[in-house]
């Protein structure tokens, strides 16, 4: 892969900026240049010796010295080389999915993205919208046409298909165990796996639903992206309103289980840092994106006042039934949050993955967690909750993936968290409750079609029927 991606059918060519830091070369196997061949498919094209990649990223922190880490210490069984590969993944229809589909397309150094998709009908409607995306920045429109569909189930293990090196997932954290299930054949210990949202622990529920095995385990890295976007009308347009960067870091010790301290010389161990820092490394070189990538501390301060607004706000929404400007202007609700948010910070400062960095303990301070959160809150203003959309509709929520996890992790630790739990319990039987209510809903308006059909053909006797019934 070169230094630089050409940007073709953009409007305008943006030159990539050099990036501080680590110094990586770009492997040989990766300088070449796609381009479109007689038959119509993809064939490479050498380039001339590609320039060394100046990446802002402290991926060389990880391998350096020896780190106190929480977990037991293994080994990676698979003995075969690490070969890397550009070819990338992307998972997600909603709006990062897109967005993020849409700017790997316009990189032609590295391979068309693969969009996947294992829904029917919207493998339909994309072949309906001419097999593209589309972006609107300002008054421009981008199109993007390097983009290939990637249609599969777990009902289709078709050996062609191959396995997955690079995927990112954008979706709701609820949704991502579903999700990953339908291409778990095709995930192994040669795939990295990007997880873009605004949970935290999806990649630990992975790691126990589908990869226990630790010599079969992808890589796991977690990212951040603060691009705001927009809807369009389109299920395959979306609209940048304010450029961001898209944050990124290693997953530590890689949701490995245990209470004991260890001591290794590599943490991550070397090859597997290898295999995640070339997927990082890929990301960073991609103009557009303005990803970085960080140790977890730092991952985790850019990342936590988004997480902890979620965590705190859109349950009380959802209880309350309110608009986020409701609980700025109920005294009540706001004391709420002060004790929900002062078992957070209790929780965070106690993390041992980022207790040892002193910008993050200032963040996790309750004063900062506080100011943090009630200027979100005023920012929203009379915005309402998606929790609390998906809680009246009877959907489920990322609530197991935000105050849930500040849960377990307090937990894990001994810090008590009585007040999120209670949080977290509430908002899954007002959902329950919700649904219930919607199925008595659709049962009732069902039997009083039947007995409208009834009447008008059976006359008196089959409306008494249909009544009884």
């Amino acid at each position: 892969m070169a230094g630089r991606c050409g940007l073709a059918d953009s409007p305008s060519l943006r030159t990539f900026p050099p990036r501080l830091g680590l110094v990586l070369s770009c492997p040989p196997a990766t300088n070449i240049r796609y381009r479109p061949g007689q038959s119509g498919g993809m064939s490479p094209l050498p380039l001339m010796a590609a320039p060394t990649w100046r990446i802002q990223s402290r991926l060389a922190l990880w391998d350096s010295g020896r780190d106190r880490v929480h977990g037991a210490e293994f080994d990676v069984l698979d003995s075969q080389p690490f070969t890397a590969s550009d070819q990338i993944h992307v998972m997600g229809l909603d709006l990062a999915g897109r967005y993020m589909a849409h700017t790997l397309a316009g990189c032609r150094t590295i391979p068309p993205v693969r969009y996947v998709i294992h829904n029917h009908f919207m493998g339909k409607r994309w072949h309906e919208n001419n097999k593209q995306l589309t972006l609107y920045r300002g008054h421009h429109m981008i199109i993007r046409r390097r983009i290939k569909a990637d249609f599969t189930s777990e009902h289709d293990k078709r050996l062609e298909w191959g396995p997955i090196h690079n995927l990112v997932v954008t979706l709701p954290a609820c949704q991502v165990l579903n999700a990953i299930g339908a291409i778990r054949h095709r995930l192994d210990h040669r795939s990295t796996i990007c997880l873009v949202n605004d949970g935290l622990g999806v990649a630990e529920a992975l790691i126990e639903a589908y990869f226990p095995d630790q010599s079969k385990r992808p890589i796991f890295l977690l990212g951040h992206l603060t691009t705001s976007l927009d809807y369009t009308g389109d299920i395959f347009s979306v609209s940048e309103v304010r450029p961001g960067r898209l944050y990124l870091t290693l997953l530590p010790s890689q949701g490995l289980g245990g209470n004991h301290e260890v001591r290794i010389k590599r943490h991550p161990p070397l090859e597997r840092t290898v295999r995640g820092s070339h997927f990082i490394r890929l990301l960073t070189a991609i103009p557009g994106l303005n990803a970085t990538g960080h140790p977890i501390a730092d991952f985790m301060r850019y990342k936590l006042p988004t997480v902890a607004f979620r965590a705190i706000a859109d349950p009380l929404a959802a209880l309350f039934e309110c608009r986020y400007d409701g609980l700025r202007d109920n005294p009540h609700a706001r004391q709420l949050m002060d004790r929900l948010l002062a078992e957070l910070s209790g929780v965070l400062s106690r993390l041992p993955e980022c207790r040892d960095s002193p910008k993050f303990r200032q963040v996790a301070l309750f004063t900062e967690l506080r100011d943090k959160v009630f200027r979100k809150l005023l920012q929203q203003r009379t915005a309402d909750s998606k929790m609390r959309s998906q809680v009246g509709r009877g959907w489920d929520t990322d609530v197991d993936f935000l105050s849930g996890y500040f849960v377990r992790r307090g937990r894990q630790i001994h810090y008590p968290v009585e007040v999120l739990d209670s949080v977290m319990w509430a908002i899954k039987a007002k959902r329950l409750v919700e649904l219930k209510k919607l199925i008595r809903k659709a049962r009732l308006e069902q039997l009083k079609s039947q007995s409208g059909a009834a009447g008008g053909s059976g006359g008196s006797g089959s409306q008494e029927q249909a009544q009884r019934q």
